[in-house]
């Protein structure tokens, strides 16, 4: 009879112990899943990784390059795929270039040739880029190169990487 009352009460204990070790488990792993690394899919989505940094790289390619004879690809390029603050920046770090750039005859040419998305989580990324820049005057024939290094923050509306905010990462620029 001793024997017949225990086994019952060791299995109701260990079923209860089980059950709250399940529940416990299950709020580890809830909480596993909401942190901010979980949510970043920039290593592990290559799909929607390679579309964003295509579509930021073809972004910073047109916008950071000019020609003072045809400006209407650069303009509206900075009309349609810069958004928010990157509006504000983009002006404020252009406009000396095209103040000078009909008078010498400027062409500048920017091709992105490295890129890696730090963080990518829903219609939200960030970017970080390197650049070659190369600036032509016309109005003397001299030439110049120079790097370039940005981090950008880019967000997805209507379909389309927009960037939103531009870090030139001289310690100049507003941070995200």
């Amino acid at each position: 009879m001793n024997m017949e009352i225990r086994l019952p009460a060791v299995l109701a204990t260990a079923t209860v112990l089980l059950g709250g070790l399940a529940v416990w488990s299950h709020q580890q792993a809830n909480e596993l899943r909401d942190t901010p690394v979980a949510r970043n899919v920039a290593l592990t989505d290559n799909a929607r990784t390679s579309q964003v940094k295509g579509e930021v790289t073809d972004v910073v390619n047109t916008v950071f390059s000019y020609n003072y004879a045809d400006t209407s690809k650069t303009d509206a390029a900075a009309r349609t795929r810069l958004t928010g603050k990157a509006v504000q920046q983009y002006d404020g770090m252009f406009a000396e270039v095209r103040k000078q750039g009909p008078g010498q005859k400027l062409v500048l040419t920017t091709t992105v040739t490295e890129g890696a998305v730090k963080m990518l989580q829903g219609d939200r990324a960030r970017l970080l880029l390197f650049a070659d820049q190369r600036s032509t005057r016309g109005s003397d024939g001299k030439s110049s190169y120079a790097g370039a290094m940005l981090a950008v923050d880019a967000v997805r509306r209507a379909g389309h990487w927009r960037i939103a905010a531009i870090d030139t990462l001289s310690g100049t620029a507003s941070k995200p």
